[in-house]
């Protein structure tokens, strides 16, 4: 993300604005110190009723290097310290979430379930996504079951009905559904090789029912009682801001949950 290119959707004249209080802000690319440099000075001259930050450094570094590696453990850090300055920087009355907006898995290859479908002359309709293999008929599934017993498909853990209802009302009708197993993600292709390797070292996008695929949530300050939940969906950070802002948020009944 440029930040000429951010300029000019800019509201006219921010940039200019944030670049005289800081003038380190305007180098080519936005990262997080500058978009911390930008939050602190909306907090100290606009005082925003919601203000969102996006910091995205530490997903680029898992990526290249995986969650819970050496670099990836050093740009948490170096976040941490970012979060610590817009703290500083906040006005009295003002409530915190510091959020996660995916789980992340560590992942070095990718299977095309349809290429081996293709290779073994199998039938069936199946849908995929990085963590997910869903059959959609009873031919689809005859060949997930079938390659669960081979290694070179690294078919994971087949997810119970229950567990699609719960977080996929829509493939409940589903005749059956894998995550795919450690280290390994689901890919698209029809054609080439069944198992790629990947430059990559992590990825996001698996089935939430996976018990080390989480994301975090911390809310604090004014009106926000301690307390802790075991679980909770990211559908639900819209209400409960709306919530701490005393505005009404249409959610649905599955979604809402009050902060007391």
């Amino acid at each position: 993300m440029d930040l000429r290119s951010i300029a000019s959707r800019a509201t006219p004249g921010l940039i200019e604005r944030i670049s005289k209080s800081y003038p380190s802000f305007p180098q080519e690319w936005m990262d997080d110190r500058t978009r911390v440099l930008a939050a602190m000075y909306l907090l100290r001259e606009e005082r925003p009723d919601f203000l969102a930050v996006h910091l995205v450094d530490l997903d680029s570094e898992q990526h290249d290097n995986g969650p819970f590696s050496r670099e990836a453990c050093a740009v948490l850090e170096y976040t941490d310290e970012l979060i610590a300055r817009l703290l500083d920087h906040l006005p009295p009355g003002y409530a915190v979430a510091v959020v996660s907006d995916h789980g992340f898995l560590p992942v070095r290859r990718v299977v095309n379930l349809r290429v081996a479908m293709r290779l073994r002359k199998a039938s069936g309709a199946i849908r995929l996504t990085a963590g997910l293999a869903v059959a959609e008929d009873d031919a689809g599934a005859e060949f997930l079951d079938r390659m669960a017993a081979d290694p070179l498909a690294a078919l994971g853990r087949r997810v119970p009905a229950s567990e699609i209802a719960r977080f996929a009302p829509e493939l409940k009708h589903c005749k059956a559904a894998y995550e795919p197993a450690d280290g390994v993600m689901f890919g698209q292709a029809t054609s080439g090789e069944v198992e790629v390797l990947l430059d990559s070292r992590g990825e996001h996008g698996f089935w939430p029912g996976r018990p080390d695929y989480r994301a975090a949530f911390i809310l604090w300050g004014k009106g926000v009682k301690p307390g802790r939940w075991p679980e909770m969906s990211l559908r639900q950070h819209a209400g409960l801001f709306a919530e701490v802002l005393g505005i009404a948020f249409p959610t649905a009944p599955s979604d809402s949950r009050a902060l007391r």
